[in-house]
């Protein structure tokens, strides 16, 4: 048996169960720079494998009452439609030849350097903004809808996105408490991500046994991972992680 992608599922996955990150932020540029995957089977790929470990997350938040259900239902609405349009989309163009791969690598390298940015203002000051009750009140209402589509075709398109820009939405928008917070995007996440994967399978785009041998290990990686990150120095951590996904963001532009 090839042990190369149980490995390389473990190392991604003890780092996601570390920093928190979601997957397709590292694992997508991973399959792509090192492995030498297509970038659209490699999106197909990483949701698919995403499917799968969210809808696990999602199932053990709703078991502990962690999830706000109308508001990541809310999200959804606006969010799976868009997700699915992006996957769409990506399948008009010829998959024979170099162009949805290109769109994808480019695509995948902007939101990549978004996500680092983000990641380094977690690093200095807390994700949250001080945003006045008036347009509060609109991001409540109109504005989530907005941002769940904008959210939905980036995965759609990347596999990346959901968590890394949305919790910072939802904290500086919703007044809820941390683990609900985390709670109803993992919910919401598992509902976008497998409706997107969905999409990737039926266009083809999934390698079957890539996915099953980077879950084989990245299960483990995760739990290990989580237990370890009450006890490592996270903060050099994720300030490694984001000059990683800088460098790798501008290497896929």
């Amino acid at each position: 048996m090839d042990f190369t992608l149980p490995a390389t599922g473990f190392v991604v996955g003890l780092l996601i169960g570390l920093t928190g990150i979601g997957g397709g932020a590292v694992m997508t540029p991973f399959l792509i720079l090192v492995l030498g995957t297509r970038p659209l089977v490699a999106v197909g790929t990483d949701l698919v494998y995403g499917a799968v470990t969210k809808a696990a997350g999602a199932w053990l938040h709703w078991k502990q009452g962690t999830v706000d259900m109308r508001l990541a239902l809310r999200l959804a609405a606006a969010s799976v439609p868009a997700g699915v349009m992006a996957v769409l989309a990506l399948q008009t163009l010829p998959s024979s030849t170099a162009e949805a791969d290109e769109a994808v690598r480019r695509g995948l390298g902007v939101v990549l350097i978004i996500v680092a940015l983000l990641m380094a203002i977690r690093l200095r000051s807390d994700l949250s903004l001080a945003v006045p009750e008036r347009f509060r009140r609109l991001l409540q209402g109109p504005g989530t809808y907005i941002v769940g589509a904008f959210v939905g075709a980036l995965v759609g398109f990347t596999s990346v996105g959901s968590g890394s820009l949305l919790v910072p939405f939802l904290v500086s928008v919703y007044p809820m408490s941390t683990a609900r917070i985390v709670g109803t995007d993992v919910f919401h996440a598992a509902l976008l991500v497998t409706a997107t994967a969905a999409g990737h399978v039926h266009g083809d785009a999934v390698d079957w046994p890539l996915a099953a041998g980077l879950l084989i290990g990245s299960i483990p990686g995760v739990m290990l991972g989580s237990w370890m990150a009450p006890k490592v120095p996270s903060r050099a951590l994720r300030a490694a992680l984001v000059v990683l996904l800088l460098v790798t963001g501008f290497k896929m532009l």
